[in-house]
């Protein structure tokens, strides 16, 4: 099994890396030039997902500077985050992937957004969310050891794509977490 990563930025390269120390190969795109001894990095999305039996997609979700965590938000006027380059890679994969592939979004993502803002943008392959619950600073570990994986179908329910998804993790947890799958 191969594995791409769009996105080899401070969540996706460790994950990528973590992945490829299990013995997979990983092939891995980020706009920003990044180096590896672990995965292969290639120089377009198309080179990473025509490579790949599964992506995952890693890319920043950057949120309004005023939401950074430094204040008080509960007086603001709830915002959304910046999708803008989950969309951009997600058109763009699309294009070069096939209905044998996956396409994973593990980008952090508010509830409903999925299927209001991405779902429509991906029908030439298989497509999940699969959002990460990794703290920074502890990436690699957490990304074999967490305490669940959590899986997004259109229905809510165990098909094919997320038991081939639950199957590849099994490959590559070293605990044993509990699998959820919703909507």
């Amino acid at each position: 099994m191969k594995i791409g990563f769009i996105g080899i930025g401070k969540l996706g390269l460790d994950c990528a890396e973590a992945i490829a120390k299990k013995g997979f190969k990983v092939y891995g795109y980020d706009v920003e030039r990044r180096e590896s001894q672990y995965i292969e990095i290639v120089d377009s999305i198309q080179s990473c997902v025509q490579n790949s039996d599964t992506v995952f997609v890693s890319v920043p979700t950057p949120h309004d500077k005023e939401y950074d965590g430094r204040y008080p938000t509960t007086h603001l006027t709830p915002k959304d985050f910046d999708y803008s380059i989950v969309k951009k890679c997600l058109k763009e994969a699309n294009i070069y992937m096939n209905k044998s592939q996956q396409l994973i979004l593990i980008s952090t993502v508010l509830p409903g957004t999925t299927r209001r803002e991405f779902i429509n943008l991906v029908n030439s392959t298989n497509f999940l969310y699969n959002p990460y619950l990794i703290a920074m600073g502890s990436v690699s570990y957490d990304m074999v050891n967490p305490e669940m994986v959590i899986i997004g179908t259109e229905d809510g329910k165990i098909n094919g794509e997320a038991e081939k998804l639950i199957n590849f993790y099994k490959q590559i947890m070293e605990n044993n977490p509990r699998y959820e799958v919703g909507n």
